[in-house]
Order: C-alpha cells, then sequence, then structure tokens
C-alpha cells in the first residue's frame, strides 16, 4: 500500500469567523427547513439560493432537493453539504460514529450541535381526510398508520442526544399539522379546521422533549396561524377545495432558546415576515433564531463528499479536542489503519477547523473509511465513502427474469449516486407516466445495495404482463437506469 507524508498534501487551514472564548461559548444560530419543489426548478432555482439568502440562513434542511444539495450551497458560498440527509451549512458538518439520522454542524470550533432533517409521507393527507367528512377516530388512525412510523426512529434518537448537552434540531415537511393549532378556538376561527385534533406526529415529538420554535415565538394559533402549505405558486393554480395549514416546522432540544421564528415566503402571503419575488416553491420555508450553547466537541472525521469520483480531489475535515496531535489514515471499509492504510497524514495543530486535500487517483474504485486516530493509534473516529470509477454508470438488476404472481421481486443495484431518497420502483414497462409507480422501496442512501418487493409491500399480487424495475434519483422522477422482468401465468 503506498503512504503519503503530510508535506505530499496541501493542509487547508480555514479562518473561523468568530473565536472561542470559554466564558462566552454562546451563539445564535438560524435554522431553516424549506421544501424546494422537486429541486426548485418549477420557477427559478436561482430563487431558492435568493431566499435562503434573504432568511438569512446558517444552516438549512432541504425537503425535495432532487440531488441538488451540494449545487445549491456552492451557489451559496457555503463548502457543506450533507447529501445524504439534504442538511447544507455555512459551517463544518461531521457524520457521527454508526451514520446516524442527523449530522453534527460545528458553528465554533471544537463546539457542536446536532441538525436532523427529513421529509414524512405525503398521502394520504390528513387535512384532506377531515376537509372530506372523516370523523377525528379515521383521521387519528390515518396519522397513526401513515406518518407515525416514519418519525419514530429520530425520537428515539434525537432526545438521546440532547440529553447529552448537544442542541439538536429537528427540520421537516411533516405534512401533518400541529397539535398546537388545531385546537377548539382556532376551530372557531379556522372553517378548514373542523374539529380539534391532538395530531399524533406533532405530539409524539413533543412528548420527546423537543419544542416547535415558531409556536414557541408565536404561542397564539388564532393571531399567527404560519401556514407554510400552500403558497400557491407564482401565479393562482390552488385548487378551489385546497387545504391550507402549517406543516414545515423546526424543532428544537437540549440548551438551544428560540428567540425569533419567521415564515419566508410570497410577498403578501399571509404572516409572511420574509417575502422573495417571484417565490420558489408550493410552500413556504420557516427560519427560527436560537441562541445556544454549543457542546464541547468529540473527535470528529469527516469527508466533504461521500461518493468521489475517481481522479477527483477530496477533503477530509476533522477535529482532535485538545490533543496536540493524530493521524488521520485512509483504509478500506472496516480496514485497520496500523495494517492497511492507503494513506496517512499527521494532523498537526488542529485548533482552528483544519482540513487536508486528497487526490483519489492512486485509490481503487470502492468502499473506505477515513480513520482518526491518537499518537499511540487509539482509533478515536471514523467515517465512511465511496470512490467510484469515474465512467462508473448506475445500474439496477433484477435477480430473475421471470416471476409468478405473488413471488417477492429481488433486485440489487451498483453506482447509485448515495443521496438520502435514491429509490427503485415497479412499472409498467415502457409505461410514459412516470407518477404511475406500482410499488417502491428505498436505496437507503447506499451506493450499492439490494432489497425486495415483497407482496405487502405491492400489495397485491403482479398480473401477468411485462414490467420493469427502475432506479430513481432522490425522491424525484429522474431517471438513471431500468431492467425488465415478466410476470406469467
Amino acid at each position: 500500500m503506498r503512504r503519503f507524508a503530510l508535506l505530499a498534501l496541501a493542509m487547508l487551514a480555514m479562518a473561523v469567523a468568530r473565536p472561542l472564548h470559554a466564558e462566552e461559548p454562546a451563539i445564535d444560530l438560524r435554522v431553516m427547513t424549506f421544501n424546494i419543489w422537486y429541486g426548485g426548478a418549477q420557477v427559478d432555482a436561482g430563487q431558492v439560493v435568493e431566499a435562503i439568502r434573504a432568511a438569512k440562513a446558517d444552516i438549512v434542511g432541504l425537503q425535495e432537493p432532487d440531488g441538488t444539495s451540494r449545487a445549491i450551497a456552492d451557489a451559496l458560498g457555503w463548502p457543506y453539504a450533507d447529501e445524504r440527509r439534504h442538511i447544507i451549512s455555512r459551517y463544518p458538518l461531521f457524520a457521527p460514529p454508526g451514520d446516524p439520522l442527523y449530522t453534527w454542524v460545528e458553528p465554533l470550533p471544537g463546539r457542536i450541535v446536532a441538525v436532523a432533517n427529513l421529509h414524512l409521507p405525503a398521502t394520504p393527507y390528513g387535512p384532506e381526510a377531515v376537509r372530506d367528512g372523516e370523523d377525528l377516530a379515521a383521521v387519528l388512525q390515518l396519522e397513526t398508520d401513515t406518518r407515525l412510523p416514519a418519525i419514530q426512529p429520530y425520537l428515539e434518537a434525537l432526545p438521546k442526544v440532547a440529553q447529552g448537552g448537544v442542541p439538536v434540531f429537528l427540520t421537516g415537511d411533516f405534512n401533518s399539522p400541529s397539535h398546537l393549532d388545531w385546537t377548539d378556538a382556532v376551530a372557531k376561527a379556522r372553517p378548514q379546521v373542523k374539529y380539534a385534533v391532538e395530531w399524533p406526529v406533532s405530539k409524539a415529538i413533543a412528548d420527546a422533549g423537543l419544542r416547535d420554535s415558531y409556536r414557541e415565538a408565536h404561542p397564539d394559533p388564532v393571531a399567527r396561524a404560519g401556514l407554510t402549505w400552500t403558497a400557491g405558486y407564482p401565479h393562482p393554480w390552488v385548487k378551489a377545495n385546497e387545504t391550507f395549514d402549517r406543516i414545515d416546522l423546526v424543532w428544537s432540544a437540549g440548551p438551544a432558546t428560540v428567540t425569533a421564528s419567521e415564515v419566508v415566503g410570497e410577498e403578501g402571503g399571509p404572516d409572511v415576515d420574509i417575502a422573495v419575488t417571484p417565490w420558489p416553491s408550493d410552500h413556504r420555508a420557516v427560519v427560527s433564531t436560537f441562541h445556544v450553547v454549543p457542546a464541547v466537541a468529540p473527535a470528529m472525521v469527516g469527508v466533504d463528499r461521500y461518493v468521489v469520483k475517481q481522479g477527483d480531489d477530496f477533503i477530509l475535515r476533522f477535529g482532535i479536542g485538545t490533543l496536540e496531535d493524530a493521524r488521520i489514515s485512509v483504509v478500506p471499509k472496516g480496514g485497520d489503519p496500523a495494517k492497511n492504510a492507503v494513506a496517512t497524514m499527521a494532523t498537526g495543530d488542529a485548533s482552528d477547523r483544519p482540513s487536508i486535500k486528497l487526490a483519489s487517483s492512486f485509490m481503487k474504485a470502492g468502499a473506505y473509511d477515513a480513520v482518526l486516530s491518537d499518537a499511540d493509534g487509539k482509533e478515536l473516529a471514523r467515517t465512511g465513502f465511496w470512490v467510484q470509477a469515474r465512467d462508473a454508470a448506475p445500474l439496477v438488476v433484477v435477480k430473475k427474469s421471470s416471476y409468478k404472481p405473488g413471488q417477492t421481486v429481488e433486485v440489487s443495484w451498483r453506482n447509485a449516486p448515495a443521496l438520502k431518497l435514491d429509490w427503485v420502483a415497479i412499472y409498467h414497462a415502457g409505461d410514459p407516466d412516470i407518477y404511475n409507480y406500482i410499488a417502491y422501496i428505498y436505496t437507503g442512501a447506499t451506493v450499492e445495495g439490494s432489497g425486495a418487493l415483497d407482496k405487502d409491500t405491492i400489495g397485491a399480487d403482479l398480473e401477468p404482463g411485462n414490467y420493469e424495475i427502475r432506479l430513481l434519483r432522490d425522491d424525484s422522477y429522474v431517471l438513471l437506469a431500468k431492467a425488465p422482468f415478466t410476470v406469467r401465468p
């Protein structure tokens, strides 16, 4: 294996905007949630960038970025994008050990907050069930079946982080209203709120110890509804029976105090505090300001992108806390830095958010880990990434060319972009209607992997005929690869 001395690499010492003082570790952070509507291109992608600038956001959880997270960060001049969690930031990002649902953000050298971001299932939609005459029991059952399971992993992970003294933020398009909004008083003021509902998702989040920042800043839902769905697009396209609600939220936990929360949207929109024209999305955004005391960071190592094209440079970022020195090694996934390193570098003084630029041209395609170790060789932190052949094309494979009705369809994929919501779906062969998928599963943000679409996933036996599996990008309908199969009687 080849080893590279530090002198062969470029050490990039990043200047810090605000120095850390032991007696004054607090900072103000503006955290934004923004559903940008199918990659932000439905109106003008540049206006998505302008909206984030107008909001003066520091950290943004994006929904529906459709693979554009890094491009948006680049346009903002931010070097930090977590494409597996749809989070962009003006501050460094580090994936904690175990690749959890959240990421660490380092707003001050050696100090961190945790940020998670999600987009819950959109249909069936609870307020529409209310509109269409469903009773309370049916609406609560719909929410419990559809969205509550999707939030549970976050409710298991985030409170533990907050209990450790780390400020925690959860951004998202929850596709569910807040129990703080659908009260008896609101039912008297808003005709669409036919009766009070203790919406299960928001109630579960609150019961887990997180706080709704907008409702903390504006406690009266009658005086300030703060509606985020729907902004109605720059020209009137809203359906006559459209529902309107506050479903885009910024939650917090731990040592973070909200000082303001603002709606970002179209000029003249209800409760819009920050206006952008033309407004680029069907959702309004929310930006909340917090006074936080970031937690002391553990030793950390990060890679600026999860998938590196062979031959491209990439950046390793690290934090070593109070250690005077440490070493970073690049090893094949799961490898031992003492035995398997393909590159080893001394970190030097890591007091000012340093990073190391490394070329991937000497690395074979495959999975790797960046490992941070102390001077005695004890492992402190590890994070994974992929080096992908420059000409690698996405591929999806069906295990068998032919199935019987009711059989499980087994699929695998390679060279996927590993974005948060890449997915594989069953379509009728050649169906030009991109929305007409039969069943789907997510890839788990993996470059390569496998999965199964069984009878429960599909919902019924596939009828005899010709079908295809499609690999699609990041919850969009951008086709990456497809493979045919048949169902025979």
